[in-house]
């Protein structure tokens, strides 16, 4: 009984945690979180405010990728969907794949690299429940600096980078492969690894 009483103050502490994350961003702030393959910052991405903040503190203005809540929300991204895509998707997600593809020009210019845009369903569920929350997109990329290794969560990383981080939700128990995902660039010549 007392276990059961246990798990469920942890869930209801998760669930707070993250409301509360997903409050700071909504609000324009960057969040440090994890994610199935390296610790992320995060923005909204419909908030101007909180992609500049990305944009200073990675010191470069993009393209960063958006995670997904779900396959179809990723999808409904593309500027079409080719058979190859579609395929891709429904192999590699949710998980550590990164889907580079044609994209429809409707979120800030940070989202694009000539009008490509990077896109995963990550296999963290917490990733994809802070991006549904955020109406289905989040725009993240690791934590790091320019030209510095990604950095773990931890008290002591919040302390060093107060100045830009608005919040960090960082579960117990929640691991990450400490890898950068795949990524494959899908057109209609073909697919590209590019890591």
């Amino acid at each position: 009984m007392l276990h059961k009483l246990r798990q469920s103050s942890l869930k209801i502490k998760r669930k707070l945690a993250t409301l509360r994350a997903v409050r700071t961003l909504q609000q324009g702030g960057l969040l440090a979180h994890q994610t199935a393959t390296v610790a992320g910052i995060a923005a909204h991405p419909r908030r101007s405010k909180s992609v500049k903040k990305l944009q200073r503190f990675k010191q470069r203005n993009g393209p960063f990728l958006l995670l997904a809540d779900s396959i179809s929300t990723a999808l409904s991204q593309a500027r079409y969907i080719s058979p190859t895509l579609r395929k891709m998707a429904k192999n590699s997600w949710p998980g550590a794949v990164t889907l580079v593809f044609p994209a429809k020009p409707k979120h800030h210019q940070a989202c694009y690299q000539q009008g490509m845009m990077a896109v995963r369903v990550d296999g963290d569920s917490e990733s994809r429940r802070l991006a549904q929350l955020c109406g289905g997109l989040l725009l993240s990329s690791s934590l790091n600096r320019r030209g510095c290794p990604t950095m773990p969560l931890n008290r002591q990383l919040f302390r060093r980078f107060s100045s830009w981080l608005d919040a960090q939700l960082a579960y117990k128990n929640t691991t990450n492969s400490n890898t950068p995902s795949r990524m494959y660039h899908i057109t209609h010549a073909g697919v590209k690894r590019l890591r």
